[in-house]
């Protein structure tokens, strides 16, 4: 039966929570301009028509009135001939005139007009006598199943389970009756009603229509017959260990994802994290002379991300919303990453966020308060006294020839301060506990035609130092329409940042100052020079004696602040040419503007030491203003068909990108005060600077080929081949060839495997092999690029002179990928999940170092090649479940292991490894210098083999590289003494749910690798006693002849100046040794979720929720480490507290 729909208004409920639903359905349409009309309570039509059809008079009625008339084309088409004159008339008059003597009647309903046939009406007279039936639906493990849809066969009368799986349903008195069952993914049932007033049901799960699926974000294919290493991640699972950002969750769950503790900048929330997945493949030795805060650099090691089919940034994923994500797919090796052929080296992670809606309406909102709280628990700093009594014992103190008294003086002088109670704790004056927020409005609605779906979310970051912030606020607008074979869909999102840096400046400007230092002078007013305080002659302020004071700088209008605005559009059609066929384009556009400001006014300190002729320099103002634009569109056309035993699907595809980015520099100098914070202000352009930048430009093309085999779902075969061009290498190798096969067997789908084994729902057994490639190289690395004399002419035209050479050969770096892996799941209770790979990279690039004579200092060229071999493991495993009650306890570990090492060098990096040899001899220089080598791993600890501290002497012994004992260190008998890469690390943890309260626990381990104890060294050995130092100074110091201690004696020597009888003071610093080489054993308690939903209450229903959810988040609760250094030194860590609340109406 044919029938017209029109949308109607959805319906309301006296609730008053359904109401403000509403209230904010309403507010949101309003703000994306959609005008709504307010039917008035009584309608007044004036109808004329002649010799007309019931159907024209019905379209006029929905023409005056906010009516839908809903009915049979086939009914109303037979009235005709109606002749019509009313004035003012109402919709019930109107409708008694026209269906009068005809065999039609109607009802009304709200703002819907319903017109049957005169018998269907009678039909509902008769049925005065009805009764109810009762049930609840669950499935095969006697889990209940909330959303089940009941409906009375032949009719529209229907109902819907509850979130307990309970329904009840009215039907009318009648015989044959059948009641039919049917929820997604599972095997509809029909049930006949006889006598009984209760029908429970079971369903079980339909295995041949609930496929899983792959998502890789070109297209989607059947996980059944896909031979790839991969890894899947839900929302839920995400959201089970954080919601802070997407980064924080997945540290938690893939340990073959690597993602780095910044040591320096430690929870900075400005600072974007480092990561690896399965080894490190680049060498990353080339820096950049120009600063640009506006934009973040690219790792050389990070994996490609895809956000919704399109590329995005480390910076635009951890600025997501965790609550727009739908799923999370890592690609790992060759035969899942190798369609992304150019760019997938370092692996894949595919983010999908929310597309679908069922068409009813839905508003979720999800906010949280989030508290950060500094975690100093690696400072083992020294108090007052001690600092003073370790500065005495080093003979800071002991008077000279020259001035027998004046230090001892000195000395009685802090003695007094330390006496009077004198101990600031400096660690504390730059740090608070961080209180920010988080919320996120998501309203879905739409028909079976139409869908939208609108994201609103506000995130306001407070870090635990003073002043630092990073606020993020965007808006996303789905909206996805269907017609016929035709599916479009468009995803605009908006996303703005303000990021602002502390003023208080770096962490490790307050660890060195001595406790018995006071911010305030005697008046109780912020000191500029805290040292002043204990000169005798105060007037006498040297350069020497001047100690700068963080908190005055802090205290000034300083301007610090990065922002930038992106707005992204992804439009998507697809068109299913025939059943198993199916063509998508895609095209998305996006554009990135960014700005920052780094302002110091004229009174700060750094500013001291300007002459009294360079006075109207003091202030300084750089603005960095950049854009970033991509332009991304594909075509990709898939086939698949089914016969028999066979299965096979195919897809071709085309890609085209452009990538443009350029950055503007200024820099301006003389600000008279802190008010005058904008650059119009500055007096002029910094003193031998003038506006600089970067450009770059980057077009990228391929053609990709995919074909999958599956031959009774047992045995499977894939197979992939990328064709990619790139504006970034050479001429002679612009094209690269990247491809990949993948063998499985689907072991528990033979039949004598059947038989024994029928509790195992899955095992199978795959390997690939393929190659992938890397795009880690500057836009214009391979052809000839000029700069401009600027400051010179030559009649009256400017000259050029070469910046970079010419490399037609420059091609792309490869990785060769094999894999083996095997996947387990018995019963639903147990499943593991295991990959061995070998992973060998070659044409790494680098800088490629060119002999002065030719006028360039080095060339990009493709030098060094790397492999990497290791395995990860997944595991989980699930004891106990009570379906009837939603309640389980699960268990879950995984592992990780990986070592690289370097198969090829060239001379070049021989080259580079003479040069930090240079670099370790310095004198001044305390730490190791990274070397590399065939054979070695890239993470090696470079160190002179250490014997320890000679007992009689107080010096350190070393072993040279023959073997023999000497007091002398030398660069030549530098050898590994450790590496940083683990030998294993991973996670475990449990999640345990009991009737809707839950709790989830992950700790994160590592062990077996190595690290260079800098906190040793730099507050210990090499300890300038003028400033604060770590305890183990004052414990752990070899003193006197017979003492056996860990740490040298503080040595401080008098050293005689070259051609004069003058001596100075010189402090012998402690260069790379094995001694400070220390194991690296970590626990971490990474995440507790403990969480309660309200599922279970019947007053949620009552209330118009269907969802309502409490939980508390803590993240890096606590770490404990075999090696105690300091972490987070410019920035410090912290330790994460989170409440947060879900509801869905």
């Amino acid at each position: 039966m044919k029938k017209k729909f029109k949308c109607k208004d959805w319906p309301s409920s006296l609730g008053n929570f359904r109401s403000m639903k509403f209230f904010v359905l309403f507010m949101l349409l309003a703000v994306f301009h959609v005008n709504a009309k307010v039917k008035s309570q009584e309608t007044a039509l004036s109808i004329k028509k002649t010799n007309a059809a019931l159907i024209d008079i019905l379209k006029s009625i929905e023409v005056q009135s906010e009516y839908t008339c809903l009915y049979s084309h086939s009914d109303v088409a037979k009235v005709v001939n109606l002749t019509v004159d009313l004035e003012k008339a109402s919709v019930q008059e109107v409708l008694e005139t026209c269906l009068k003597g005809t065999k039609l009647g109607f009802k009304i309903v709200d703002q819907t007009i319903i017109i049957r046939n005169l018998t269907e009406f009678e039909q509902q007279k008769n049925e005065v006598k009805k009764r109810s039936i009762t049930g609840k639906v669950t499935d095969a493990q006697k889990a209940p199943l909330p959303g089940v849809t009941i409906l009375v066969k032949g009719t529209t009368i229907g109902v819907v389970t509850d979130v307990n799986g309970n329904y009840k349903i009215t039907l009318p008195d009648q015989k044959d009756i059948t009641l039919v069952f049917s929820f997604v993914g599972m095997i509809s049932k029909e049930v006949k009603v006889t006598n009984q007033t209760e029908i429970n049901v079971v369903l079980e799960e339909d295995v041949e229509n609930l496929e899983e699926v792959v998502v890789n974000g070109i297209f989607t294919r059947k996980a059944s017959s896909f031979t790839g290493s991969i890894v899947s991640v839900t929302k839920e699972k995400l959201l089970q260990v954080s919601n802070q950002n997407v980064f924080q969750s997945l540290k938690n769950l893939d340990p073959s994802l690597m993602i780095f503790d910044n040591m320096a900048y430690g929870s900075d929330p400005n600072k974007t994290p480092q990561m690896q997945l399965r080894g490190t493949s680049s060498f990353n030795i080339s820096e950049s002379s120009v600063d640009l805060k506006g934009t973040y650099g690219t790792d050389p090691n990070a994996p490609l991300f895809i956000l919704d089919g399109f590329e995005a940034t480390v910076e635009k994923i951890m600025d997501l919303d965790m609550n727009r994500v739908e799923s999370l797919t890592i690609l790992k090796d060759a035969s899942a990453k190798a369609i992304y052929g150019s760019k997938a080296a370092n692996g894949v992670i595919v983010i999908e966020t929310k597309k679908t809606t069922d068409g009813e309406l839905r508003v979720s909102y999800a906010g949280s308060v989030d508290l950060s709280i500094p975690d100093l628990s690696s400072y083992h700093l020294t108090n007052a006294a001690q600092k003073l009594e370790v500065e005495k014992d080093a003979g800071l103190y002991d008077g000279d020839k020259y001035d027998p008294t004046g230090l001892p003086k000195k000395y009685n002088r802090i003695l007094s301060a330390v006496l009077a109670g004198v101990d600031t704790d400096w660690l504390a004056k730059p740090l608070r506990t961080g209180v920010g927020t988080k919320h996120t409005l998501s309203v879905e609605l739409g028909s079976n035609d139409l869908r939208v779906i609108a994201d609103l979310s506000y995130n306001n970051v407070q870090g635990v130092m003073k002043g630092s912030e990073r606020v993020n606020t965007a808006g996303s607008l789905m909206v996805s329409y269907r017609h016929k074979k035709f599916n479009f869909r468009n995803i605009l999102t908006v996303t703005s940042n303000v990021s602002n840096d502390s003023p208080y400046g770096e962490f490790s400007e307050y660890a060195r100052l001595n406790p018995y230092w006071s911010p305030y002078d005697e008046n109780g007013l912020l000191s500029q020079n805290i040292a002043l305080q204990f000169i005798e002659d105060k007037d006498k302020d040297t350069t020497t004696d001047f100690v700068a004071n963080p908190l005055y700088n802090a205290s000034l209008n300083t301007l610090l602040r990065q922002e930038y605005i992106d707005v992204t559009n992804n439009a998507y059609i697809e068109w299913l040419i025939r059943p198993g066929l199916k063509a998508t384009g895609r095209f998305g556009i996006s554009e990135k503007r960014t700005k920052a400001d780094e302002f110091y006014p004229a009174n700060h300190l750094k500013f001291r030491s300007y002459s009294d002729e360079d006075y109207f320099r003091k202030g300084s103002y750089q603005i960095n203003e950049g854009d970033n634009k991509t332009m991304t569109g594909d075509l990709n056309v898939n086939w698949s068909q089914e016969w028999g035993k066979h299965f096979v699907f195919t897809n071709i595809g085309y890609t085209l990108s452009e990538n443009t980015f350029e950055e503007d520099i200024y820099n301006a100098e003389g600000f008279p005060n802190d008010k005058m914070n904008n650059i119009i202000f500055a007096k002029q352009y910094t003193k031998d600077m003038k506006p600089t930048g970067v450009e770059s430009t980057t077009r990228d093309m391929g053609f990709l080929g995919v074909a999958n085999y599956a031959y009774d779902n047992r045995i499977l075969v894939d197979g992939s081949y990328r064709m990619s061009a790139s504006s970034q290498f050479g001429s002679n190798n612009r094209w690269g060839s990247f491809w990949s096969i993948g063998m499985g067997w689907n072991i528990h789908n033979e039949n004598w495997m059947k038989d024994k084994w029928k509790h195992l729902n899955l095992l199978k057994l795959r390997g690939s092999v393929g190659y992938t490639g890397s795009q880690s190289s500057e836009a214009y690395a391979s052809i000839a690029s000029y700069l401009y004399f600027m400051e010179q002419t030559y009649d009256q035209f400017m000259g050029a002179y070469l910046k970079g050479m010419k490399n037609d050969d420059l091609k792309w770096q490869e990785k060769l990928d094999y894999n083996i892996g095997i996947d387990v799941d018995i019963a639903h209770n147990f499943t593991l999940k295991f990959d061995y790979y070998i992973s060998k990279t070659t044409n790494t690039l680098l800088d490629f170092t060119l002999p002065a004579s030719t006028g360039f200092t080095s060339v990009k060229e493709n030098i060094g090649d790397v492999k990497n071999t290791g395995f990860d493991a997944y595991l989980t495993y699930t004891p106990w479940r009570n379906t009837k009650d939603r309640s389980f306890f699960t268990l879950t570990a995984a592992v990780s292991h990986n070592k690289n090492k370097i198969t090829g060098i060239s001379d070049a990096m021989k080259q580079y490894n003479k040069k930090q040899d240079e670099i370790a001899s310095d004198r001044y220089e305390n730490r190791p210098v990274q070397k590399y080598y065939e054979g070695v791993s890239m993470t090696a600890i470079w160190a002179v083999k250490s014997l320890g501290i000679d007992p009689a002497t107080g010096y350190e012994i070393f072993l040279n590289k023959d073997g023999k004992r000497t007091s002398s260190w030398s660069a030549a008998d530098m050898v590994i003494c450790g590496d940083e890469l683990p030998d294993f690390s991973g996670n475990f943890g449990f999640n345990w749910t009991w009737k809707g309260l839950s709790l989830n626990c992950v700790f994160r381990y590592q062990f077996g690798g190595q690290m260079y104890n800098q906190t040793l060294v730099d507050l210990v050995e090499n300890a300038d006693l003028n400033y604060n130092v770590d305890k183990r100074v004052y414990d752990g110091r070899w003193r006197n002849p017979g003492d056996v201690k860990p740490y040298k004696a503080l040595n401080y020597a008098y050293v005689q100046k070259p051609g004069t009888n003058e001596y100075e003071q010189k402090q012998i610093k402690t260069q790379a040794t094995s001694r400070f080489v220390q194991d690296r054993n970590e626990l971490t308690l990474s995440s507790v979720n403990l969480g309660y939903d309200m599922m279970n209450h019947a007053f949620i229903t009552k209330m118009g929720l269907k969802v309502l959810r409490f939980s508390f988040y803590m993240n890096d609760v606590y770490t404990w480490s075999s090696i105690r250094l300091e972490r987070g030194t410019s920035y410090p860590f912290a330790r994460s507290f989170n409440f947060s609340l879900s509801a869905t109406f």
